[in-house]
């Protein structure tokens, strides 16, 4: 009976050492986003607006893993987390003429002004391609810079 057990507990650890981990996210790709606050907002009116966008982001894009707001002085940074090239392409969509979150964005200008984005992470020129058309067609004419993954994990506790 003591074999049995042994027998049957290395069995779940093997099976559970060869078995792929869920929760890692190979291709991640995460954006930071710098935006200089308007000084004419209250702190308390970027709270409720802020928190506003990214409520509608977690509603609307289901592949979208982190939408987080952090104030930096005069400036707001903004950190999005996707779970592949093609989540952050959703969020390019929805954001231009047409997409569901068009008017949203147009609204955020009152509170910020977009200063710098920077991507990092699991993308291909898809992405880089895809977010130049769209920066063109919302009008965006700040620095995209792109750091490309070279190794390293990324995981969701859940």
């Amino acid at each position: 009976m003591k074999k049995l057990i042994l027998l049957s507990f290395f069995t779940m650890v093997l099976i559970g050492c060869n078995s792929t981990n869920t929760k890692e996210i190979p291709n991640e790709v995460i954006v930071i986003v710098e935006l200089i606050k308007n000084k004419e907002k209250s702190r308390e009116e970027l709270k409720e607006f802020t928190k506003l966008y990214s409520d509608y982001v977690k509603n609307t894009e289901p592949n979208t893993l982190g939408w987080t707001y952090h104030d930096a002085g005069d400036k707001i940074i903004l950190i999005e987390r996707y779970k592949d090239e093609d989540a952050n392409i959703v969020t390019a969509k929805n954001i231009s003429p047409g997409g569901n979150r068009y008017k949203l964005l147009q609204e955020s200008l009152n509170y910020h002004s977009l200063k710098e984005v920077t991507v990092i992470g699991g993308f291909t020129q898809k992405l880089i391609d895809y977010n130049k058309m769209t920066a063109e067609k919302v009008g965006f004419t700040v620095p995209y810079n792109y750091y490309p993954l070279i190794s390293g994990y990324s995981k969701n506790l859940r």
